[in-house]
């Protein structure tokens, strides 16, 4: 019994001390600053395609990126061509229609062929210019003006208003955004903080991202066509995460303007999240195709357009719609020096036969 008087003598004692001990612990600033670590990783990413095409209808691809790690530890990113699926799209005045797809390096789609095959229209794409606050297409004869304003707050970033390409259908125009965009995981930072419980630590992943774009004109021909470059420009950047993801808020769209108004049409959208497989966490990337599918129903895509006197190939891509700043082309330029060289010598000629 003195035992255990003792022992409660020295618990009441020491209980106050302890528990004055675990308040400072609680309360002591930290002296060292949260880690942060920041990892280069062999990881992933994606690829979007979208252009028009000289028989009326829209491409849009999509393919995703791999890295594989390289002796020195550098992860470079690599394009898997064999994930690369192509789709193809009609557009009228009623709406949107997914004609068919097939992948690349996979084994042929017939049905798609035949499909093209019924459908194509001889259309020559041609490059819109941004002028004052406007997109002035030209097409035959006829400029169609088009304010920035009502197409930029759909595509997903606004220098996409620079490489803007139309064909005539029906009453109007089909305007397309064209640009190949590749995406690829760039580096994370983990980032350490105390939790909003005692004893609980909270981890921020940022992941940032490498994108570039680049700018065909359009598609010559269909499932074997080659892109005609309007300009060979390349744009790189570096977002983060949450700024992709808000990119991606929006679908895919194209447009149709029948002069006077401009109607947003939805082809597809691009699906980001992360998921974790144990303590591994990586990105996730998936397409969804948002148009309906194509009909044999004539009436559901009647085609009106077209000129179909256009030529099967082209050797030279169409100038801008009525751009006054236009540059020559090499070519001209080295004409006009062979031109002039031949008239200079004419002339010397001329005079020594005197």
């Amino acid at each position: 019994m003195l035992y255990i008087k003792i022992v409660e003598v020295i618990t009441m004692k020491i209980k106050p001390l302890l528990i004055l001990l675990l308040v400072c612990l609680l309360f002591q600033p930290s002296v060292h600053a949260d880690p942060t670590i920041t990892v280069r990783f062999c990881s992933s990413g994606f690829q979007v395609g979208i252009a028009p095409t000289t028989w009326g209808v829209i491409y849009v691809s999509t393919g995703l990126y791999s890295a594989e790690p390289m002796n020195t530890g550098e992860c470079i990113p690599k394009y898997d061509p064999t994930t690369q699926v192509d789709h193809f799209y009609i557009v009228n005045s009623s709406g949107v229609y997914h004609i068919g797809q097939y992948y690349e390096y996979g084994t042929g789609n017939n049905t798609l062929v035949e499909r093209l095959e019924k459908v194509k229209k001889r259309v020559l794409p041609v490059f819109g210019c941004v002028k004052d606050g406007d997109v002035i297409f030209r097409v035959g004869s006829v400029n169609y003006t088009l304010p920035v304003g009502e197409v930029v707050p759909y595509l997903w970033s606004k220098d996409m208003v620079n490489a803007l390409v139309a064909f005539p259908k029906g009453n109007g125009l089909v305007i397309v955004p064209t640009g190949i965009i590749d995406i690829v995981e760039d580096n994370f930072t983990i980032a350490r903080k105390p939790g909003m419980k005692v004893g609980t630590t909270l981890v921020d992943f940022n992941f940032t991202y490498r994108i570039s774009y680049r700018y065909p004109l359009y598609l010559n021909g269909s499932m074997n066509g080659r892109f005609v470059w309007g300009s060979l420009r390349k744009e790189e950047g570096v977002v983060t995460w949450d700024e992709l993801t808000e990119m991606f808020q929006k679908p895919l769209y194209i447009f149709y303007f029948n002069g006077s108004s401009v109607r947003p049409i939805s082809l597809m959208r691009v699906q980001i999240s992360l998921r974790q497989v144990s303590l591994a966490l990586s990105a996730k990337y998936s397409f969804e195709n948002l148009a309906s599918h194509y009909t044999t129903n004539e009436s559901a895509i009647t085609s009106t357009t077209t000129n179909s006197s256009i030529s099967s190939s082209y050797t030279t891509p169409p100038e801008s719609s009525g751009c006054s700043n236009q540059k020559n082309s090499p070519s001209g330029l080295l004409l006009l020096v062979v031109l002039g060289v031949a008239i200079l010598a004419l002339i010397a000629y001329v005079r020594g036969s005197k």
